[in-house]
């Protein structure tokens, strides 16, 4: 198994980090509302390094420790969180059922002002290193997803969001899927998420290069407010045992800008590094 590993470009081996071996939890996240699966739920344990995703049925699988006391936090954008407490998992509760919420759609009012097109995040391919992450490689449901990867961005003006591009340097899976996380950021710390719609971005087989969504469609608005864009990752599939990671180019700089975390409730580690990504906008 390889997880989060930093490798210079020019390395030909990779060490692997293993972790200890964790009885599976296996179930499913239904929408409460309407008893139909919720695609690409995270799970996670407070202040632990143990969590996952559900894939796109809202199964997961998530390995725990003997004698787990611990609650696990089940989220999703667009739906309450729920909590799977330990007398829940005692008792085999294994379905979590989320409530949706009510989606405030906001108004883009661009009229009368005058608007160019900009770029935010580094826009370069090349890099120092690689920020190489990877997978057992199970086929379908995997309990190692959930990881995000991310910079600490400053928009100097309010601005419209046009597109998203993050940089592939490896990918060697046939399929592979991410999630685009906007957080407000304060006191060193990303906090409250700022998207009320699900955004992914899915590579086509073993793709390499600039990996893009169009976001024109989203509305999504930034102030001119300190923000961490992230990518998290939600999917994998591979038949080469041997090839099971992905790698995204970093810069070393001065400044600690690069975020990362094991999964959605694991807490923030931040690099003086920063990750080739970027977005496509429009400000004033």
């Amino acid at each position: 198994m390889i997880r989060r590993l930093l490798a210079t470009l020019s390395l030909s081996g990779l060490s692997v980090m293993a972790h200890g071996q964790h009885q599976p939890l296996e179930g499913q996240v239904l929408n409460a509302r309407t008893g139909q699966p919720v695609p690409f739920a995270t799970l996670g344990v407070p202040r632990r390094g143990l969590g996952t995703v559900a894939d796109e049925n809202g199964r997961y699988l998530l390995r725990l420790p003997d004698n787990f006391a611990d609650t696990v936090v089940v989220t999703s954008i667009g739906f309450s969180r729920a909590l799977l407490l330990p007398a829940h998992l005692a008792a085999g509760q294994r379905v979590v059922r989320l409530a949706p919420q009510e989606q405030t759609l906001e108004n883009v009012v661009v009229a009368h002002r005058r608007v160019k097109p900009a770029t935010l995040g580094r826009k370069t391919a090349k890099g120092d290193l690689r920020w190489v992450a990877g997978s057992s490689g199970k086929n379908t449901v995997d309990d190692e997803w959930g990881w995000e990867l991310g910079a600490v961005l400053h928009p100097a003006k309010p601005a419209v969001l046009e597109a998203f591009h993050v940089y592939l340097h490896d990918n060697n899976y046939e399929l592979l899927r991410f999630r685009l996380n906007l957080y407000a950021y304060g006191q060193g710390k990303p906090g409250k998420t700022l998207l009320q719609q699900d955004v992914q971005l899915k590579a086509w087989p073993k793709q390499k290069g600039w990996l893009t969504v169009d976001l024109r469609s989203y509305n999504i608005n930034l102030e001119a407010q300190p923000v961490a864009a992230t990518i998290q990752w939600l999917q994998s599939e591979t038949a080469e045992p041997q090839k099971k990671y992905f790698s995204v180019p970093v810069k070393r700089q001065p400044k600690q800008v690069m975020l990362e975390r094991e999964n959605s409730e694991a807490a923030w580690t931040i690099h003086a590094m920063q990750p080739s990504l970027y977005f496509e906008l429009l400000t004033e």
